[in-house]
């Protein structure tokens, strides 16, 4: 369950090399062909995705809603790769140097392993599935991997903006059936969600919220489990990679 936890919601900060606030002087740019409205929110969002420091707290609950697992850590893009996170606390508990190492690194092999949820969300075939004078939803199909334990047919991604001032607001992942892993794990619901707001009125919607969680039969055997993870304490920094000319694109930095 913990792994498909992780491949539901463990993955949005993509390297494209383009300007986020140019996209018409690139001929390669990601967003060309996707309904301008959905282009403009994730331009938006792109623009400020990889200058916020913040402080994340995490939580993985039982089929229960009993905490299973828990941390609390502050990243901070402006620093170099190895210490932009810090954990500070561990299971309600203050982080030890063994737990800081410890973390750092899974962090590091989470950023350099997985695909995110930006990047598998084929954005140019996205099509209105509602809307309203202040909504737009829009429904928007998933990329096929060949590593994916999950087919992509079987999910449904919903990305809701805000129509007057086109910003994000929700990203939305539901089950379609139940879909069986491995041959053995039938997983029988899912959903995730993730939740934008405005962090500095000055500044475009930040993501500040996901969770995400299921049920699944193992051997005849029900479980179930939910993560929960909200960021607070933001603030903008200038990100240590525009050191090396390195713009961050508006899709990957849709994370979990």
């Amino acid at each position: 369950m913990r792994l498909f936890l992780f491949l539901l919601c463990g993955a949005v900060l993509l390297a494209t090399g383009f300007p986020a606030d140019e996209p018409e002087l690139n001929p390669y740019d990601p967003l060309a062909g996707v309904h301008p409205p959905l282009a403009a929110a994730l331009r938006k969002f792109g623009r400020d995705a990889g200058r916020w420091a913040y402080t994340q707290k995490f939580a993985q609950l039982d089929k229960e809603g009993k905490v299973k697992e828990s941390w609390v850590a502050r990243f901070d893009p402006s620093q170099h790769y190895d210490v932009q996170w810090t954990l500070m606390e561990e299971d309600g508990q203050p982080a030890t140097e063994r737990q800081l190492k410890k973390f750092r690194k899974q962090r590091a092999k989470l950023a350099k392993d997985r695909k995110t949820l930006g990047e598998l969300l084929l954005v140019q075939q996205a099509v209105v599935a509602f809307e309203s004078t202040n909504e737009l939803v829009y429904e928007v199909p998933l990329k096929l991997e060949e590593s994916s334990r999950f087919p992509p047919e079987k999910f449904q991604v919903f990305v809701t903006i805000d129509r007057r001032k086109e910003i994000l607001k929700l990203v939305d992942v539901k089950l379609r059936e139940n879909v069986r892993v491995a041959g053995v794990v039938n997983v029988k619901n899912a959903d995730a969600r993730l939740e934008f707001a405005t962090v500095m009125p000055e500044h475009d919607p930040a993501l500040v919220a996901m969770s995400g969680g299921g049920t699944a039969s193992l051997l005849f055997i029900t479980v179930g489990a939910r993560a929960e993870s909200l960021r607070t304490d933001f603030r903008r920094v200038t990100p240590y990679d525009e050191r090396f000319n390195v713009k961050l694109g508006p899709l990957k930095a849709i994370d979990f």
